[in-house]
């Protein structure tokens, strides 16, 4: 403590406010550090991801081109097989430039190349059977194709080939989109960590500002503002003529040391003076009766002497009493009192010296509280706009994690009616089911009826004989048989109405038996078609689930980003708080040094020995300098909105 009471007030000063300033300075360089650390976590996130897409898109790419290859099967013109292929060649060049970037970013792109050529191979394949099929259509002029001569044309690759070149891109893609799964999940873990890190070295730094500054302010009153205190007191009672008084810190070697031995040097002029006085009085007394004893002419010269010496003596008590110190007895005296004018030229010109080394050291603390005032008010101002700055962020912050949950709440919605197709089209698979039991029962029973047919057409031609042999026995018999042969010619063309129509119905039961081949094999290839996009519903069913999940781990990142930008806004004010603490404080010893100032003022001490206190201009130490809160609110709202602008409405520091 002895130490910190003989260390100049300027160097408290200067000492307090450099290490407030080396905390803010290490605090915002903790924050510029923090921010690179985070943006270049940040960019291997989005490295990662811009991987992990471009392999979901070539997945997405091959789902699709093996889902337009089947078109080239179902096609009945040349034209189908052409713009089947043409829809197979736009997913192929689609997964292509999907994997561009990300060959590009990827340290080992070897099965990111694999991916893209077995996209490619699958292409070239497809690409021949197209050919082959087209080929076919132009050789039977255009007309469909059988099923016999479709598979044909299609065998020019065969069908376990093409599967394979398809089975093991997807592999290369399952396996590449793992990867890229687990390197995205790591590099948002890493960015996870470093925000938290930055966050408790920002609330440490931040606390150990508060605490600083909080000593900072108990030391300055203690050691400055107290002393400054005790010492007027002494100097009004002194001045009110109490020299009896113990002067403190009469011990320190600072300025409040110089000024309490000042006030000694004041107060033991002061007892000179009433000494002077008594002496005086004694002396004056001692006139009288020696005046008494001395003849008429011894009594006036001594009434003139001492008349001379009393007006020299009153006309300087007087201007001592106006406060003036710097005036001098030049006029001398009688002999007998000459010692007197000296005692009382010497006791004047101490005391102006006093009073003037008082008024110095008023004067540089005076300096010293508008420096401190002006620091701390700078100090003020920059902590408030600091606030203002994590205020705007955690507002922006707010915006983006209530825009991130409304992106879940709709990937959830869509995974949703994802489901509700999966379901429409499960029902769907067993409505065609249903209805190609039932085109085969049909097809049964037509050939049933064709069957039962064939049976009547026999018995009609065996009528039809039985009939004809009847006429030729009728013939034979004569007249007798012309009745019985009448007979046989009507039962003859019964049977062959018969036989005809027997026939008719045959050949239309054989045509519907036809047509309803077509329709069952139609309603087995439409089954087939809706298994297939059955798979693909549940496939863009579980991308959505996928998506749904990453938006609310999203969301709830941000929300823990949201809740450390609050705290930090919180510490900020709270130091706002304590430098406004220490404006006061400064301001009240500021106040304290005028009113010792005043009290100095009532003397008039003469031009040599009068000083003026002069303002502290702003140093650079005190310029604004850029918010790093305001750019960080800035780059998180252009990479979240893309538009969002900031408005300057804080002066930058």
């Amino acid at each position: 403590m002895s130490v910190l009471q003989n260390m100049k007030v300027g160097t408290k000063l200067l000492v307090s406010s450099g290490i407030g300033i080396l905390l803010i300075a290490g605090m915002i360089a903790n924050q510029q550090i923090a921010r690179l650390r985070v943006t270049a976590a940040n960019e291997i996130v989005e490295h990662e991801q811009t991987i992990l897409n471009g392999i979901v898109n070539a997945e997405l790419a091959l789902l699709r081109m093996r889902f337009a290859s089947r078109g080239i099967n179902l096609a009945k013109t040349t034209s189908g097989v052409a713009e089947a292929f043409a829809d197979v060649r736009a997913n192929s060049e689609s997964g292509w430039n999907a994997l561009e970037q990300p060959i590009a970013l990827a340290m080992i792109p070897d099965v990111l190349v694999q991916i893209r050529n077995g996209l490619k191979a699958f292409e070239t394949t497809v690409a021949k059977r197209a050919t082959a099929v087209e080929t076919a259509f132009r050789k039977k002029g255009g007309v469909q194709l059988t099923d016999a001569e479709m598979e044909l044309a299609m065998a020019v690759v065969s069908a376990a080939d093409s599967k394979k070149i398809a089975d093991d891109a997807a592999v290369a893609i399952e396996q590449a989109k793992a990867n890229a799964t687990r390197f995205t999940n790591g590099a948002k873990a890493t960015l996870g960590s470093t925000v938290a890190q930055a966050n408790t070295v920002a609330l440490g730094i931040g606390l150990a500002i508060v605490l600083v500054l909080l000593l900072s302010a108990v030391l300055l009153i203690r050691s400055v503002g107290r002393p400054i205190r005790g010492m007027t007191q002494a100097m009004r009672k002194l001045a009110e003529g109490h020299t009896d008084i113990d002067l403190p810190s009469t011990g320190r070697r600072d300025e409040i040391g110089d000024m309490a031995g000042a006030v000694a040097v004041f107060r033991q002029a002061a007892i000179d003076k009433a000494r002077l006085e008594q002496e005086a009085d004694a002396a004056r007394r001692q006139a009288e009766a020696d005046r008494a004893r001395l003849t008429a002419e011894a009594d006036a010269a001594a009434r003139q002497r001492l008349q001379e010496a009393t007006s020299g003596l009153a006309a300087g008590l007087r201007r001592l009493a106006a406060g003036d110190l710097g005036f001098q007895l030049d006029q001398a005296f009688a002999p007998d009192f000459e010692a007197l004018r000296h005692d009382l030229n010497g006791a004047v010109g101490q005391l102006a010296q006093t009073l003037g080394a008082v008024a110095d050291a008023s004067t540089q603390i005076d300096t010293g509280t508008r420096e401190i005032s002006a620091s701390t008010q700078d100090l003020s101002k920059r902590t408030e706009q600091q606030a203002a700055s994590l205020e705007e962020t955690a507002a922006a912050l707010d915006e983006i994690t209530a825009n991130v949950a409304n992106a879940s709440k709709r990937a959830e919605e869509a995974r949703r009616t994802a489901l509700l197709a999966n379901e429409s089209a499960a029902h769907s698979g067993a409505v065609v089911a249903n209805a190609v039991d039932a085109m085969q029962k049909i097809e049964q029973s037509s050939n049933e009826i064709s069957s039962i047919i064939g049976v009547i057409d026999e018995i009609a031609f065996q009528t039809n004989l039985l009939a004809l042999n009847a006429g030729v026995e009728a013939a034979r018999a004569g007249d007798a048989g012309k009745g019985f042969a009448v007979v046989a010619q009507e039962v003859r063309e019964l049977a062959q109405r018969s036989a005809k129509a027997a026939k008719e119905i045959k050949d239309l039961i054989r045509n519907s038996s036809e047509e309803v081949q077509s329709g069952v094999r139609l309603v087995s290839e439409t089954g087939e078609a809706l298994k297939t996009i059955e798979g693909y519903i549940v496939t863009v069913n579980q991308h959505m689930d996928a998506i749904a999940t990453s938006a609310r781990e999203q969301s709830v990142g941000l929300s823990e980003v949201n809740t450390a930008v609050n705290q930090m806004d919180q510490v900020t004010q709270q130091n706002a708080a304590m430098v406004e603490e220490s404006t006061a404080a400064s301001a009240t010893l500021a106040g304290e040094a005028q009113r010792l100032r005043t009290l100095i003022a009532q003397f008039e001490l003469g031009t040599a020995l009068r000083h003026t206190a002069t303002a502290m201009a702003a140093t650079p130490t005190h310029r604004p300098v850029p918010s790093p809160a305001k750019r960080l609110a800035g780059h998180v709202a252009q990479a979240f909105s893309g538009n969002a602008a900031i408005q300057e409405t804080w002066e930058d520091f």
